[in-house]
């Protein structure tokens, strides 16, 4: 074996000998490289926003009970992940890109982490970091959520957990604890997102102790247990919150209804729905690249002998199988959603990957070659900074792109030489992907970023001392211009709430079609997302 080679293996070298304290060393070293550049990127458009106003205003109004958003109440979301914000932001000791990411990286780190003890724990640890390995940098995860301040990433740890405390304690017989801390999680996961993580820990047991014909699990003491502790978890938030606001239970409960409702068939009809079904399949192996084209070991014969002959495997096969059904049978579904699940689905593509395929096999050679081609594609292909009007001038951009190009052509080169960890090479092909892309294509968005942000910050700096407002549908129709609010609110520290009403001495920010047949007299002019121009008005 080569000296890259065995670079590229080392993690599961080191594994194989049962020294986990190194793994967690590679874990942590990867999530290092991963933060490099979160407080380089300005606050991106769309979630991320909205994660971090929500948050903010929470400060601002010193209400840490009630979330909202221009100064109105937000139901959308429990408040549990703008909390964590809230505490990152203090920990920090500002309103930076970087604190709102941190939760994030820490997040990341503990799926990470997670996923290699339990999976080590019931297979080895070669399986187990290397499904940890493809959890972290996958395509969706490693070009995208691994870089963004939103909620999937902490959600999907505490999603995966409960589903795995289900398996650990169902092998120790100890009921108590299975139901105990999984409706625990799922109280957690709850307050963090909704509804979903019922169904999921609905899915996990039904399907598990039907499958092993312990029905009659489903029905001991410990599970009332657990939905009491689900119940005074959650329960006690809402308490809490209606206590503070005197309005109905069904003003809530029907927007948590709805963010649940709404990407599904019964929004979208038949049509949509039956097309999502034929789609899905290929969309998960599109954001899940390059390790879910491993799909194609399940397409064998007797698979699910196999997959039942370690009840481990078989638990996670399962569980991913009904858990997914929820997104397969949702027409409107984003690839962040399926961050917690894919880990699952990872751990069976490992074990099917080094315990029963060898790389003489058609399924997995075909694979291995896609990936030595997609190496050489990206290897060559990365050439084309030098000529493309956003990159050329980025400085070292031919070291760069060298450095990058050279790394490649040597991990494309052991990807064709004989392996048996040719999936070991392939994370570090992906890795170094992702160091190309911090320096090759980061920097043209940061431009693009940091000119709404200079425009939203001037904005609030010419009507420091003076009420704002904004004007109609101007700011907070869509998330578009979260980015705007958030920057205008941190930098006068007031909340910029929505009105179509006019008040004197007030400054406004409003649009042209909010401004028809209006009088008013122009202050300033600033841009929303995307090149939308707005002004700063007063009116007469």
């Amino acid at each position: 074996m080569s000296v890259v080679e065995n670079t590229s293996v080392v993690a599961a070298s080191v594994a194989s000998r049962f020294r986990p304290g190194w793994t967690l060393l590679l874990l942590s070293g990867l999530c290092l490289v991963l933060s490099s550049h979160l407080g380089y990127m300005p606050l991106d458009t769309g979630d991320e926003a909205r994660r971090a106003l929500v948050s903010l205003e929470m400060i601002l109004s010193g209400d840490y009970i009630t979330p909202t958003l221009h100064g109105e109440r937000y139901f959308n979301k429990p408040p549990l992940y703008n909390w964590i914000i809230i505490g990152s932001y203090q920990l920090f000791g500002s309103y930076s890109t970087y604190a709102l990411r941190f939760p994030m990286l820490v997040s990341l780190l503990l799926l990470g982490v997670t996923l290699f003890v339990i999976v080590r724990r019931y297979t080895s640890s070669t399986i187990a970091l290397a499904a940890a390995l493809m959890t972290l940098t996958n395509g969706r995860v490693l070009l995208y959520d691994s870089m963004l301040g939103l909620i999937e990433i902490t959600f999907a740890w505490v999603t995966y957990a409960a589903m795995m405390l289900v398996y650990h304690f169902d092998r120790k017989r100890n009921y108590w604890w299975l139901y105990a801390t999984t409706y625990a999680l799922t109280a957690v996961g709850f307050l963090l997102k909704g509804l979903p993580p019922i169904a999921f820990q609905g899915l996990t047991l039904a399907g598990w102790f039907l499958y092993t014909r312990r029905w009659r699990l489903l029905f001991h003491p410990a599970h009332a247990a657990g939905l009491f502790i689900f119940v005074l978890i959650t329960g006690s938030y809402y308490l809490a919150y209606f206590s503070r606001n005197a309005i109905p239970f069904s003003d809530v409960a029907s927007v948590i209804l709805s963010e649940s409702a709404k990407r599904t068939g019964l929004t979208f009809g038949l049509g949509a729905t039956l097309l999502h079904l034929v789609s899905f399949p290929f969309e998960l192996i599109y954001h899940f690249v390059p390790y879910t084209l491993l799909v194609v070991l399940l397409f064998r014969r007797h698979i699910l002998t196999l997959l039942k002959a370690n009840s481990f495997i078989a638990f996670n096969g399962l569980t991913f199988s009904l858990t997914v059904l929820i997104y397969w049978l949702s027409p409107q579904v984003y690839g962040r959603y399926l961050i917690g699940l894919v880990p699952l689905l990872f751990t069976v593509l490992a074990y099917l990957y080094y315990e029963h395929s060898v790389p003489t096999e058609p399924r997995r050679w075909w694979v291995e070659r896609i990936w030595l081609a997609t190496a050489l594609l990206v290897a060559v292909g990365c050439w084309v900074t030098l000529f493309y009007p956003t990159t050329k001038t980025i400085p070292g951009v031919v070291w760069k792109t060298a450095l990058v190009s050279g790394l490649l052509l040597v991990l494309a080169w052991q990807l064709y030489q004989p392996s048996i960890n040719r999936l070991g090479l392939m994370v570090a092909v992906v890795v170094v992907v992702r160091l190309g892309f911090n320096w090759l294509v980061l920097p043209g968005r940061v431009e693009k970023r940091q000119f709404y942000r200079d425009s939203a910050t001037q904005a609030a700096q010419l009507t420091l001392g003076r009420p704002l407002y904004g004007y109609k549908a101007t700011v907070g129709a869509d998330n578009a211009t979260d980015v705007s609010t958030f920057h205008i609110t941190a930098a006068r520290g007031s909340i910029l709430r929505r009105t179509s009403k006019k008040y004197s001495k007030a400054l406004y920010i409003a649009d042209s079609a909010s401004l028809v047949n209006e009088r008013y007299r122009t202050l300033g002019e600033l841009t929303l997302f995307d090149r939308h121009p707005a002004f700063i008005v007063q009116f007469n």
